[in-house]
């Protein structure tokens, strides 16, 4: 059966080149059945086919596929329809369950006395059972009948149509169920990322088939750390550390770009992919995207880069596109995401090495301690080196075939400030400078939370939709910066965002996967699917900021109004 997968997995172009597709699976990666499924216009949206589970053991499926075949060589979208109705079921991989240690009062809840932001922390606090999610045991039997990647532990979805774990949106997660005190939690979300990383060497985009091709942000190593630091769970560290490492092992080798200048090489991240056929999830959307492109090999590369886009969660944004003069000026058919070195990755491999660096210092393995610091201390230069512009006083993305900054806002240009990839005496000073660059901009004006970006891309990660979890990387990069000008600034924007969101909640009874940063109260929009709801990170990034500045007569607290 393996020969007959990976067999099935070799496709060539045109010019006889080796098509890298997303994964093994021929029902949910590739193949006829795929094919016709997603181009046949019977669905809303292309997650819908392969989040489907099937009926029948594979060789049966194939074999009623075959039969289709022979009764309707030429099938319209009825009969499609009608074979993914007699095939496929939408239930059986995921259900719902009660985590054990959730409780609908943790001390957060009791320690805000603003009645209108306690009120809200109970309705977030509430969402946690609504989100829980576990692998069915039908998975773990015939796991080739179903997408969805089995896991031990159950775990707390993003919502809507995100029904499965997602990498980046984790981190988030976790960090509100630590503060909501739901350590068991938490500790199975890590454990089941580390499970990932020990079966494929990295954690997928997340755990369906079809991610396989992909990661996302790597923040698997802060949210490990950010359990131990609550739970001081140091034998855990110790018997799982060498997992993290495995992990940043991949990106060291599969995402690195030498640069050199002056004589010297420094080493930088990208996002990117194995992978260069359309995304299973989003089939017919890639084929029209890149149908632009006439050559097999220009449309390969197409598709790498969406991929690469995906991975690196901002999917999709100008951040990724290049016109002939390398601006973000075009449409997501002209996407380069391979090109771009980005301040926030290089950022979080930054904190990655740092907070290895301190793990291994308590483990009084100095050798590895000093390992990870020489890192973080290299990407620390290479992050000053090219993506700091002393002119702007901000960070900015890196152009590697123009060899130049580009110089465009986006609200990940802050991520820096936040990790601290910097020589600390100078953390305070970049701060007031960061404050400046937002006021000078007029970013800081937006009612309803710092936009992705100022440009009308109409894709999700631009203007108008604000995000949660650059929200948060942002208002903590001021807070933590040591600078009192930024920290006045951040909880301003604290109070603008937790206003947005409980307006938002008041009148539609649901956190939002994004916000429109223009109009407080007001869900985002744009993209390739509706609005989704739920919703994970933003449950976690909220409950982070009500932490931080509603709790025990916090600044904003006593200062301000309630939002």
């Amino acid at each position: 059966m393996l020969i007959f997968l990976i067999l099935l997995n070799l496709i060539f172009l045109s010019n006889g080149s080796l098509l890298r597709e997303s994964c093994f699976s021929p029902i949910y990666c590739h193949g006829k059945i795929l094919h016709m499924v997603q181009t046949a216009g019977i669905l809303n949206d292309s997650k819908t086919f392969v989040d489907l589970s099937m009926k029948y053991p594979i060789n049966e499926t194939f074999d009623n596929f075959e039969e289709f075949l022979l009764k309707t060589p030429h099938p319209n979208p009825m009969d499609i329809q009608r074979f993914v109705y007699e095939n496929f079921v939408s239930t059986g991989e995921i259900e719902e369950y009660w985590p054990t240690d959730y409780r609908s009062d943790p001390k957060l809840i009791q320690e805000i006395e603003d009645p209108l932001v306690k009120k809200f922390t109970e309705n977030l606090v509430e969402l946690w059972p609504t989100l829980a999610r576990k692998v069915t045991r039908k998975v773990l039997e015939q796991p080739e009948s179903y997408s969805i990647i089995p896991v031990s532990n159950g775990f707390i979805i993003p919502g809507g149509r995100f029904k499965e774990i997602y990498y980046w949106d984790t981190y988030w997660i976790v960090h509100g169920l630590l503060i909501c005190d739901m350590k068991e939690t938490a500790r199975g979300m890590v454990e089941n990322l580390l499970s990932l990383v020990e079966r494929y060497g990295f954690v997928p985009n997340g755990n369906r088939v079809y991610y396989l091709n992909r990661s996302q942000p790597p923040l698997l190593t802060l949210m490990f750390a950010l359990y131990v630091r609550y739970t001081l769970n140091y034998a855990f560290m110790e018997e799982h550390i060498h997992i993290l490492e495995q992990e940043i092992d991949f990106w060291l080798t599969k995402r690195i770009h030498e640069l050199e200048k002056n004589g010297r090489v420094y080493k930088l991240l990208s996002y990117g992919s194995q992978s260069d056929t359309p995304r299973p999830e989003s089939y017919i959307e890639d084929i029209e995207t890149c149908s632009y492109y006439s050559k097999a090999e220009e449309i390969a590369e197409c598709y790498l880069d969406l991929k690469a886009g995906a991975e690196s969660g901002w999917d999709f944004s100008s951040r990724w596109i290049f016109d002939k003069k390398g601006s973000p000026n075009a449409n997501l058919s002209h996407i380069q995401t391979r090109r771009n070195l980005p301040a926030d990755l290089n950022s979080f491999m930054y904190m990655n090495f740092m907070e290895l660096y301190k793990m291994f210092l308590k483990l009084n393995n100095q050798k590895k301690a000093q390992k990870y610091l020489d890192l973080a201390n290299q990407w620390k230069e290479s992050i000053e080196t090219f993506l700091w512009n002393e002119e702007d006083g901000i960070w900015y993305d890196y152009d590697v075939l123009l060899k130049k900054q580009r110089r465009w806002f986006y609200a990940s240009n802050v991520t820096p400030l936040w990790a601290k990839a910097m020589d600390i005496q100078l953390l305070s000073e970049r701060a007031d400078r960061v404050v400046a660059y937002l006021r000078n901009n007029g970013i800081i004006d937006c009612l309803g939370g710092i936009p992705s970006s100022f440009l009308s891309s109409g894709l999700q990660w631009d203007l108008p939709n604000a995000w949660a979890p650059t929200q948060g990387i942002l208002i903590f990069g001021l807070e933590n910066s040591g600078s009192v000008e930024a920290k006045n600034l951040a909880n301003v924007l604290a109070v603008n965002w937790v206003r947005s969101n409980r307006k938002a909640f008041q009148e539609n009874r649901v956190m939002f996967e994004k916000y429109n940063s223009q109009y407080s109260g007001q869900y985002g929009g744009g993209g390739e699917y509706v609005i989704q709801s739920g919703f994970g990170w933003s449950n976690g990034v909220m409950l982070e900021l009500i932490n931080h500045y509603y709790r025990n007569h916090t600044f904003v607290h006593k200062k301000k109004k309630s939002p």
